[in-house]
């Protein structure tokens, strides 16, 4: 026989329910404080109302600016008896629906039946989503959302609480569904008063860490245009890369999700977090960043002597012949023998145009079988009469040692020095980003723009690195830098290489110990080349 009576079940679930809001007020404040995503947050928030209060539905609306007005925007919502796909929309801040007066007032509603207010209310209840989707929404529990300052920031509303007042709050109400017509009188009471409290505790949590989350998220936004205006600082340098930062970092990321996506190789076990993932993209997009430091003319030398360099060489052979035709027309003015200086002045007017035909050919980036030595020095020991001199009686050189310099390159178009001086873009790249206060999910990024052009082998720069002392995110980058690298269309001194061709390039990197061989293949095989080629029309 049971020995409780109805008044003493009714106390004991009394202080059920005391001790379960309490615990329910501690789980959310705990959760609240440790989440960072607002939409995650919005979840939580919303999840935990319906679960304290026995609700069957609930929005959370939020105060944004649109058009330079301040509006209601629908941020999240949640129904457990109903699978409906709900519509972004936003509606007027103002006192005419539930949530507009909760926001301008401040004060929270509880409406046992939102189909029979007081004629002397202000606001009304929109019945359209009721009978769009059959449903009947009856009980309100509609909660400010203020922040510290007290500014209200949102609304958080909840419909139709499932919470027989005579149990505790042990019962499951969301397992309680809502379907038959009958239910909507049988299975929904008012929000016991109790709540009002509770949830304006909750919404004061909810409100500050929805707050947190807003600024972190302005804050991520401010980065994230600052790293992008940074790669529109490099590219405005050399305008002939636009577009390479933002391919190397797609690539990227879409190599690190490859990696993701297969359990077994040696990166079997590795998996990249949404937020190491954003770190890898950030060090894409600023991995060339030191070239803002370095003279773009040297980016855009697509031959062995700079167009100036060029110029003022052709320049001075045309002044030479020119000089060559004049010298011998006054000897020959006094000569006798006219024929003998004519001869000479074409064997002389010929060296020199044989020398510009070889410095032309000398001038190009591509290797060829002459002897570059001896040809350069060949011109260089060419010697004309003394009286072959400029306006200022000074010899006419037919090449400068710093013109023969240039033309003596082996392998492209750069000097040694300039060669180093290009490669010094990965330190200039690594002390400037160090000077940025970085959080610390992106504390790595200098070292990995760093490190880009390190090789397994250590034949990289610039310190030579070799094998484990190169992250995965550095053999990332090199490969996608390696292979935008070739296959560009948009480089003035070369033309891009078919996709086969750039493939069987980074290959032979791999094969020869250069790039990491288990991230090449994971590269061919996920076709992460595809991300960044456009598609045909």
């Amino acid at each position: 026989m049971d020995d409780n009576t109805p008044f003493e079940r009714g106390e004991i679930a009394e202080l059920l329910d005391a001790y379960y809001d309490q615990q329910a007020l501690i789980e959310i404040g705990k959760n609240l404080i440790v989440e960072r995503d607002k939409d995650t947050l919005l979840r939580l928030i919303l999840a935990t109302s319906q679960r304290i209060t026995g609700a069957d539905a609930g929005t959370i609306m939020l105060v944004e600016r649109e058009a330079g007005q301040l509006a209601l925007k629908f941020a999240y919502a949640h129904n457990d008896s109903l699978q409906v796909d709900y519509e972004q929309f936003s509606m007027p801040l103002d006192r005419t629906s539930l949530a507009g007066w909760v926001a301008l007032e401040g004060k929270l509603l509880n409406i046992r039946d939102v189909y029979n207010l007081p004629l002397d209310v202000p606001f009304h209840f929109n019945k359209d989503f009721d009978q769009r989707n059959g449903y009947r929404t009856k009980s309100m529990l509609v909660v400010p959302l203020k922040n510290n300052d007290q500014k209200i920031i949102g609304v958080l509303q909840l419909i139709n609480s499932k919470e027989d007042p005579g149990w505790p709050d042990s019962i499951v109400s969301a397992e309680v569904k809502l379907r038959a017509p009958e239910d909507f009188t049988t299975k929904v009471y008012p929000f016991d008063d109790r709540y009002e409290s509770l949830m304006e505790a909750v919404a004061n949590q909810a409100s500050i860490a929805l707050e947190n989350a807003r600024m972190l998220e302005h804050i991520r936004y401010q980065f994230d245009a600052f790293v992008r205006a940074s790669v529109f600082a490099i590219e405005s340098r050399d305008p002939s890369t636009r577009g390479h930062s933002e391919r190397v970092a797609k690539l990227a990321v879409a190599l690190a999700r490859a990696v993701n996506a297969c359990p077994t190789g040696p990166y079997g076990n590795l998996t990249f977090r949404d937020i190491e993932l954003k770190e890898l993209e950030y060090a894409g997009l600023l991995h060339d960043f030191g070239k803002v430091y370095i003279d773009s003319n040297i980016y855009l030398k697509a031959k062995k002597l700079y167009p100036r360099d060029y110029e003022y060489l052709m320049l001075r052979l045309s002044y030479l012949r020119r000089t060559i035709e004049l010298g011998y027309k006054e000897l020959a003015e006094q000569a006798k023998h006219k024929s003998a200086l004519k001869s000479e002045q074409s064997i002389l007017q010929a060296t020199v145009m044989e020398a510009m035909q070889l410095i032309n050919l000398l001038n190009e980036p591509t290797s060829t079988d002459i002897d570059i030595d001896r040809e350069i020095e060949r011109l260089k020991q060419t010697s004309f009469p003394d009286f072959i001199t400029d306006e200022e009686g000074r010899i006419i050189e037919l090449i400068t040692e710093k013109e023969a310099e240039s033309l003596r390159i082996r392998r492209g178009s750069l000097t040694d020095e300039e060669r180093q001086t290009i490669q010094n873009h990965v330190v200039y790249s690594w002390e400037f980003l160090t000077k940025i206060p970085w959080p610390d999910e992106f504390l790595r990024i200098p070292d990995y723009c760093k490190d880009h052009h390190e090789m397994l082998d250590g034949s990289g720069y610039p310190d030579g690195k070799t094998g484990d002392q190169i992250a995965v995110q550095s053999r990332i980058l090199s490969i996608c830098d390696i292979y935008d690298a070739l296959s560009a269309s948009d480089r003035p001194y070369k033309k891009a290489l078919p996709r086969a061709v750039c493939m069987d390039i980074v290959q032979q990197e791999a094969d020869s110990g250069k790039l990491d061989k288990e991230l090449v293949r994971l590269f061919m095989a996920a076709e992460v080349y595809t991300c960044c080629e456009q598609k045909a029309n």
